[in-house]
């Protein structure tokens, strides 16, 4: 692929280019010493003159991140590309997807389609090395309403109650043996009381949670606030050797004087993350969004939260939310020795760090665990078979399952590859 945009690019920007030396075939390079005096060696592999400045390269031309003049609209390195693009030659183009690379071509983490047995630098890198890791295991406590408004009938005949009871067994049975389940409802048996914690956080939970289902929702008001302060006060969910999440499930508004938000940072501080699913028409989306949000689970698009209104949403939210749990933390196999050398690709996709825990991934030294944060994680849950690489030292374009793990060479595994559903 680079000597053919080369060769293009030769054709199309001779006379600048032309101060490389050489025949077309010198075009490609692997230092600047294959380019001749005064012309540099872009990070695409194409000589270029050498600018320090735009005044270094003529009036149609730009001086690239790389040091080498290209024209006003092209590149010389990523760098010089917007959001979503890479430099192929010298034009930016969309980063990849593995369905957009031509037969026999990968699409590595850089965001370029690249065949791994034909590198133009001849076989080496920038030095990258997939880093070992694995799957967290999860603790995961189920915060459901039972309010009195979970008795509402839907068009489909049946009541919420039923239906998020259907699916609440049907998530834990399936996942429990990936994912440590407990149960939490509120209210409890007076007005605005916070509810209680009825089946605590453990091994193969899902028969002692289906079992404390009543079958009605019989409480009165929504304290949510005081439901999840509850909640942040669990002591099965402060457990540093796995990720702790809480799911809240609701199908109306705070109407007890609670703060929703401000328990959910509280959990947020301790390591524990909150999804949101709201159930019917009569939720507030501006909160719940907030929740999410604030929980480090905010969804891509315009709902930051999972909103259900029937079986199949419900049933789709709360199986992407279990996904989501046993895929979204990973433990290092040793502390990286600096986190600007680390590289995130989620589906051949690089996402950045973001320390607010919000979108991105970041690292808990503490822990030893890099997390993905909201829409990063939503791509993991909607996955069928998502593809989780983590490289330290750089976003190297030849890197290759099978090649360094991060870990001084030691065998695999090198990335997480699917294999949670």
């Amino acid at each position: 692929m680079r000597n053919i945009l080369a060769v293009t690019a030769l054709l199309v920007f001779g006379a600048s280019f032309g101060s490389c030396g050489g025949s077309a075939g010198s075009m490609t390079c692997r230092s600047a010493a294959d380019c001749g005096g005064g012309s540099a060696c872009l990070s695409t592999g194409v000589c270029a003159p050498k600018c320090a400045s735009a005044a270094s390269c003529l009036p149609d031309e730009k001086c690239s991140s790389a040091g080498g003049c290209v024209p006003k609209t092209g590149c010389g390195a990523d760098p010089d590309c917007g959001t979503g693009q890479v430099c192929e030659g010298v034009s930016c183009v969309a980063s990849c997807v593995q369905a957009s690379c031509p037969a026999g071509r990968t699409c590595l983490i850089n965001g370029h389609c690249e065949d791994p047995a034909n590198k133009p630098d001849g076989g080496g890198s920038c030095g990258g090395e997939l880093f070992q890791a694995t799957k967290v295991e999860a603790n995961f406590l189920i915060v459901l309403d039972r309010s009195g408004s979970m008795e509402e009938t839907l068009p489909a005949g049946q009541s919420k109650w039923s239906l998020a009871t259907a699916s609440v067994k049907s998530v834990t049975a399936k996942h429990e043996t990936a994912i440590r389940f407990g149960l939490s409802m509120f209210p409890g048996a007076l007005k605005c009381t916070e509810g209680s914690n009825v089946v605590p956080v453990g091994d193969k939970a899902a028969a002692q949670v289906a079992q404390s289902l009543p079958a009605t929702a019989t409480g009165s008001s929504t304290p949510i606030g005081a439901a999840l302060l509850l909640a942040s006060k669990r002591a099965d969910l402060v457990d540093p050797a796995r990720a702790n999440f809480v799911l809240l499930v609701t199908d109306g508004m705070e109407n007890c004087g609670g703060n929703p938000v401000a328990a959910v940072k509280a959990m947020a501080a301790r390591g524990i993350k909150t999804y949101v699913v709201g159930f019917g028409a009569d939720v507030d989306p501006t909160r719940l969004a907030q929740l999410a949000t604030e929980g480090g689970t905010a969804r891509l698009g315009t709902t930051k939260y999972y909103q259900a209104d029937d079986q199949t949403s419900l049933d789709t939210a709360f199986g992407q939310i279990a996904q989501g749990a046993s895929g979204c933390d990973f433990k290092l196999a040793k502390p990286p020795a600096d986190l600007n050398k680390i590289f995130v690709a989620v589906d051949g996709n690089l996402i950045n760090r973001d320390q607010n825990k919000q979108l991105g991934w970041d690292y808990n030294p503490q822990t030893g665990r890099l997390t993905l944060y909201g829409g990063a994680c939503d791509v993991v849950q909607k996955s069928a078979n998502p593809k989780v690489q983590i490289v330290y030292g750089c976003p190297d374009p030849t890197l290759i399952e099978g090649g360094g793990n991060g870990d001084g060479g030691y065998p695999p595994p090198v990335s997480y590859d699917g294999g949670i559903n």
